[in-house]
C-alpha cells in the first residue's frame, strides 16, 4: 500500500473521529445534576444560570428610582446625654426622630420639605446640613454621599436669614469627609503648609465643636449603571417553609397599605399615629459596637460638655420654638375642600345669580377676580339666637371656569366627617342643584349639623376624658355616636352665671372687621390677573384662577409655591408676611389656598404684635365659646381674686392657667384633687336607690340623660325616657301604670299581636356607657363639707330657678321697684364662693370658723332675696341685696387674707 494513501487514510479516520466527539460533548453531566438535585437542601427558588452581567439593573433602576426617605440624625464630637438629645429635638419641631427612616413617597408627603425648610426648622444656635445619599449603597452610607447642604449664619444679617453652602459630587458617591470644608476648599499643598505652620505655633486646647443636626435624604443615583446594591434586592423563600427568614432589607416595607385624603396634615398625623406602618429603626447600622458604647455610657466626665450645650439652649429659645402648623390644624380642625364642578341645571349666569345673593343681609360677597366670587357664609353656619362667632369660620370660593362648569372651594374653620372629605363627595352633594344658592345652602346646612356634634364632642371629652377632641375628630365612629341630644351635666360648667362675674377678669371682646383692616396692608390701586401658564417656581401647568403675578409682575407664581412660601414665614414667625401679590388687597386672597384656621390665627398674631408695639400692657387669648379675640389687660399684682379666673363678654368664664372652669380660691392641682373625690361623691348623692356595695353611672341608651344608681337596686329607671330596667338580668320590663312604648305599638301589644318575639317586654338593656364603681374605692370627705357643697352646687347650677329670678328682676326693674341689674352677679358669686371656699378650706386644711359663719349667712340671704323677687317691696329688696353684697366682700377678704398668710408662712 502506498504511505501516502495510508496517511491520508488515519487522519480522516481521526477527523471524523473528532467531529464525533465534538458533536456528542455535553460540558454538563445530567446524571450528576440530578442526583445533586436530589441531595441538596431546599434554600428557595434557584438563581438564575444565565450570563452574570445581565439586564436586570436597567428593570431594577426604573423600579426604584422615584423611592426616597428621609433620617434625621444629630453628631457630635462628644457623647450627649439623655437630656441634651430631648433638648435638641423639642428644638427642631419637625415632627421626625433621630434614626428612624421615613418615607417621602406617599401621595402628597410633605409638600414643602426642601433643602431651605429644613435648615430653617433647626435653631441658629445647632449646625445643621441637610446630606443627598445614595439610598442603593446604604449598607455603606459614609461612602456614597452625593451632596451636602451646610447653613452659614452670618450674625449681623437679620434672624432667620442664612445662607447655604452646597457641595456636590458627580459620581456615583464620595466619603462624607471630602465634603467637609477644610477638604473641598484647600489643596494638598494649601493644607501641607497650613499644618507646617500651625506645628511651629503653640499648642491650645481645641474648641468643642456643637453638635450638628442632620437631615439625611436617601435617594437612587440617577445613572443606571451604579444600580445593583443591597437594599432592593428580592425576597427569595422556598415553597418548604425552609430559610424563609432574610437578612437583607426588604424596601416592601414602605409600601403603602392605605389610601389617605389629599391633604398632607392627614398625611403627615398617619406617620405619627402609627410609626409600624411607615418607619423602620436602622438606629443599629450607625452606632458602634458594643464596647465603645458600654465606655462611652460609665465615662461619666464626658456628658459634663452636654449640660453646658442644654443651657445654651434654654438662653436661645427665640428661635428653638417654631410654630407647627400641621399639629395646630389637626388641633383645631378644618375643612379645605376643591373641586370642579358641572352644574348641569342651572340656566342663568354667575353674574345674575351673585347679584340676586347680594340682597341676602347674612351674606358678604366679594369679587376677586373676573367670574371669581368670595362668599363669606358664617352668618348661615349658625342658627338663630345664638352667640355670633367672633371670627371667620366659613367661606366659599366660586370660579367660573366654561358654561355650567365652575370651581368651588369650600374652606372652612368647621371640621367635617372623615367619610365626607374630598371633592368626589362635595361634588356628589351641590351638583345637581339648580342655583348656586341652592349648592351653597346644602353646604352650610351640612355644617350646621357638622358645628352641633363637634359642641358635643367637645363636652363628652371632658366629661368622660377617654379621648381627646382631636381624636374624635378624626374618628368615624364616633361622629356616629355622638350624643347630640344629651343634657350633659358639666355644660354650664364655663357659664359666667354659674361662676363669678365679680371674681373674673372680664376681657375687652375685640371686633373682627377692625382687627383685620389693622393687618390689612396697601397694595396696588387694583388687581393684576394672570392667564393660563406655567409657575415660574415649580414649573408646572396651572389655571388662571391658579396663578398670581408677584414682584412688581416680574414673576409669576401658583397658590402651591404660596401656600409654601406662607407657611415657612408663619414656621419662624415672621409676621407680618408680604407675598407681594399685585393685588388690591392680598388678605382677601389668602383664603383662596390657605386654610382659613391658619389665616385667623395669622391675623391674631399680627394684631397681637401691632397692639404690643403701640405700648399695650396684657396679652391676647382666643375665647373657647364664641372664637373672639380677647384682649385681658395686666392686672394689679396683689389683687389676686381677679388675676386667676377670666370671662369673655359672650358669658364664658374659665381658669386663665388650667383652662378649665374657674375655681378660685383652689390652685390648679388642688382643684383637680378636689374634682376626682368631689364629683364621685355628689353622684352618690344624687342617686337612685339606697344600695351600698357599687355606684353605677349610665348613660342611658336614649341618648338624653346620665343618671346614678347605687346598687344593689332591685330596679330602676331612665329619669327621661321612664325606661324601667331589671338590676339582676338588665333587662326592660312592664310596670302597670306605664308601658315605655309609643300609643300605636301599646295598642298592638295589648291585643295579643305579637310582632317583636314572645318577651317582647323583657327586651335587653344596652346603656351607651355604663361604670360600675365599688364604695371601698371612693374616697371619703367629710359629712358637713359634702352638705354644705351639695347645696350650693344644686343651685348653681339649676337653670330654671336662675331664669325665674332673672325675668322677675326685669319685670320689676320695668315697674321702677329695682334700679340696676345686680340679681345675676349675685347670685352666682354667693353659691360659686360656699363651694368653692369650703373646698378650699378642706383640701388646704385650713378650716376658719368665721369664714363658715359668713358663708352660713350669704346662702340666708341669698334665699331671702329669692323669695323677696317674687313680691314687689323694693325697700326690702334694695336692703337684702346690700346685705348680701356686704357679707360677699367680707368673704373675698378674708380668704385673701388667709391665702397671703399661707404664702408668707411658707
Amino acid at each position: 500500500m502506498d504511505p501516502s494513501t495510508s496517511c491520508s487514510t488515519q487522519d480522516d479516520t481521526i477527523s471524523n473521529y473528532a467531529e464525533t466527539w465534538i458533536l456528542d460533548y455535553d460540558p454538563v453531566d445530567h446524571e450528576e445534576l440530578q442526583n445533586e438535585s436530589m441531595f441538596e437542601k431546599p434554600r428557595g427558588e434557584r438563581r438564575w444560570l444565565g450570563r452574570e452581567h445581565h439586564r436586570g439593573k436597567e428593570r431594577l433602576h426604573n423600579a426604584v428610582k422615584d423611592r426616597t426617605f428621609i433620617e434625621k440624625t444629630v453628631r457630635a464630637t462628644e457623647p450627649l446625654s439623655k437630656n441634651a438629645t430631648k433638648k435638641i429635638k423639642a428644638s427642631t419641631r419637625d415632627g421626625m426622630e433621630f434614626n428612624v427612616i421615613y418615607s417621602l413617597d406617599k401621595k402628597n408627603r410633605w409638600e414643602t420639605t426642601n433643602t431651605v425648610s429644613l435648615l430653617g426648622a433647626t435653631p441658629e444656635n445647632l449646625n445643621a446640613e441637610v446630606v443627598e445619599k445614595n439610598g442603593l449603597a446604604l449598607l455603606n452610607p459614609e461612602e456614597s454621599t452625593i451632596a451636602v447642604h451646610s447653613r452659614q449664619v452670618d450674625p449681623t444679617k437679620e434672624p432667620g436669614d442664612f445662607d447655604i453652602r452646597t457641595a456636590k459630587s458627580s459620581g456615583k458617591g464620595q466619603h462624607y469627609s471630602n465634603f467637609l470644608p477644610a477638604t473641598r476648599e484647600f489643596s494638598k499643598k494649601a493644607n501641607a503648609r497650613t499644618m507646617t505652620i500651625r506645628e511651629e505655633q503653640p499648642s491650645e486646647k481645641a474648641p468643642v465643636a456643637e453638635p450638628t443636626i442632620s437631615y439625611n435624604i436617601y435617594k437612587t443615583h440617577p445613572s443606571q449603571g451604579l444600580v445593583g446594591g443591597q437594599m432592593f434586592k428580592s425576597r427569595l423563600v422556598s415553597k418548604s417553609g425552609l430559610n424563609r427568614t432574610n437578612k437583607k432589607l426588604d424596601m416592601d416595607f414602605y409600601n403603602d397599605e392605605e389610601d389617605f385624603d389629599d391633604d398632607e396634615e392627614y398625611e403627615y398625623e398617619y406617620e405619627e399615629s402609627r410609626p409600624s406602618d411607615a418607619v423602620l429603626d436602622l438606629a443599629s447600622l450607625t452606632v458602634g459596637n458594643r464596647a465603645e458604647k458600654q465606655s462611652r455610657k460609665n465615662n461619666r466626665k464626658d456628658s459634663e460638655l452636654s449640660y453646658e450645650f442644654v443651657e445654651a439652649l434654654e438662653q436661645e429659645t427665640e428661635y428653638s420654638h417654631l410654630l407647627d402648623i400641621h399639629n395646630y390644624l389637626r388641633k383645631e380642625g378644618y375643612m379645605f375642600e376643591d373641586a370642579d364642578i358641572t352644574f348641569h341645571n342651572q340656566k342663568d349666569n354667575i353674574e345674575h345669580q351673585m347679584k340676586e345673593l347680594e340682597k341676602e343681609e347674612k351674606l358678604i360677597i366679594k369679587e376677586l377676580r373676573p367670574k371669581q366670587y368670595l362668599l363669606d357664609v358664617s352668618r348661615w353656619c349658625q342658627l338663630d339666637g345664638e352667640v355670633k362667632d367672633g371670627e371667620t369660620t366659613t367661606v366659599i370660593v366660586i370660579t367660573h371656569l366654561k358654561k355650567n362648569v365652575y370651581n368651588v372651594l369650600v374652606n372652612s374653620t368647621l371640621p367635617c366627617h372623615p367619610s365626607k372629605r374630598g371633592s368626589d363627595y362635595l361634588r356628589r352633594q351641590i351638583s345637581s342643584a339648580m342655583t348656586i344658592r341652592e349648592a351653597v345652602t346644602r353646604i352650610t346646612t351640612e355644617l350646621i349639623t357638622h358645628r352641633k356634634v363637634i359642641e358635643t364632642m367637645k363636652l363628652a371629652s371632658e366629661f368622660y376624658e377617654r379621648k381627646t377632641v382631636s381624636e374624635l375628630i378624626h374618628d368615624s365612629s364616633e361622629w356616629e355616636n355622638q350624643l347630640v341630644n344629651m343634657d350633659w351635666p358639666n355644660q354650664n360648667y364655663h357659664a359666667t352665671w354659674a361662676n363669678s362675674e365679680e371674681l373674673s377678669q372680664i376681657g375687652g371682646k375685640l371686633e373682627w372687621n377692625d382687627l383685620c383692616a389693622m393687618v390689612r396692608k396697601e397694595g396696588t390701586s387694583e388687581t393684576v390677573h394672570a392667564s393660563e401658564g406655567v409657575c415660574g417656581l415649580c414649573s408646572k401647568e396651572k389655571r388662571s384662577h391658579e396663578l398670581f403675578l408677584v414682584n412688581d409682575e416680574t414673576e409669576i407664581k401658583c397658590t402651591e409655591c404660596l401656600r409654601e412660601e406662607f407657611y415657612r414665614e408663619l414656621r419662624a414667625k415672621r409676621i407680618p408676611i408680604d407675598l407681594q401679590i399685585q393685588a388690591a388687597d392680598e388678605l382677601e386672597f389668602l383664603p383662596t389656598f390657605i386654610p382659613l384656621t391658619i389665616v385667623n390665627l395669622y391675623i391674631r398674631m399680627v394684631s397681637e404684635t401691632i397692639y404690643k408695639d403701640l405700648g399695650a400692657t396684657g396679652d391676647f387669648k382666643k375665647c373657647p365659646s364664641c372664637k373672639s379675640a380677647v384682649f385681658f389687660e395686666e392686672g394689679p399684682s396683689g389683687n389676686t381674686a381677679k388675676v386667676q379666673n377670666r370671662s369673655c363678654p359672650c358669658g364664658y368664664s374659665w381658669c386663665k392657667h388650667c383652662e378649665k372652669a374657674p375655681h378660685w380660691p383652689m390652685k390648679c392641682g388642688d382643684y383637680a384633687e378636689w374634682q376626682e373625690k368631689w364629683l364621685l361623691r355628689y353622684a352618690m348623692t344624687i342617686a337612685q336607690g339606697s344600695g351600698k356595695t357599687n355606684l353605677l353611672q349610665i348613660t342611658c341608651s336614649c341618648g338624653r340623660k346620665i343618671f346614678n344608681v347605687l346598687l344593689s337596686q332591685e330596679w330602676f329607671q331612665c329619669p327621661v325616657c321612664k325606661v324601667h330596667v331589671d338590676e339582676e338580668t338588665m333587662k326592660t320590663f312592664r310596670k302597670n301604670y306605664y308601658f315605655p312604648y309609643s300609643p300605636r305599638f301599646r295598642k298592638l301589644v295589648e291585643s295579643d299581636y305579637n310582632i317583636l318575639n314572645q318577651g317582647f317586654n323583657e327586651a335587653p338593656f344596652v346603656p351607651r356607657v355604663a361604670i360600675y364603681t365599688d364604695f371601698s374605692k371612693i374616697p371619703v370627705i367629710r359629712e358637713s363639707v359634702v352638705t354644705t357643697c351639695k347645696a350650693a352646687r344644686d343651685i348653681r347650677y339649676d337653670v330654671h330657678s336662675r331664669n325665674r329670678s332673672i325675668n322677675r328682676e326685669h319685670i320689676l326693674i320695668r315697674k321702677g321697684a329695682m334700679e340696676k341689674d345686680v340679681v345675676d352677679n349675685l347670685l352666682g358669686t354667693s353659691v360659686y364662693l360656699v363651694e368653692n371656699v369650703t373646698a378650699w378650706m378642706y383640701v388646704t386644711k385650713q378650716h376658719d370658723r368665721t369664714i363658715e359663719k359668713h358663708l352660713e349667712s350669704v346662702m340666708e340671704h341669698r334665699k331671702n332675696l329669692v323669695e323677696l323677687l317674687e313680691g314687689e317691696d323694693s325697700d326690702l329688696i334694695n336692703a337684702c341685696v346690700d346685705k348680701l353684697q356686704r357679707f360677699i366682700n367680707i368673704v373675698i377678704s378674708a380668704v385673701v387674707l388667709k391665702m397671703e398668710a399661707s404664702e408668707n408662712s411658707s
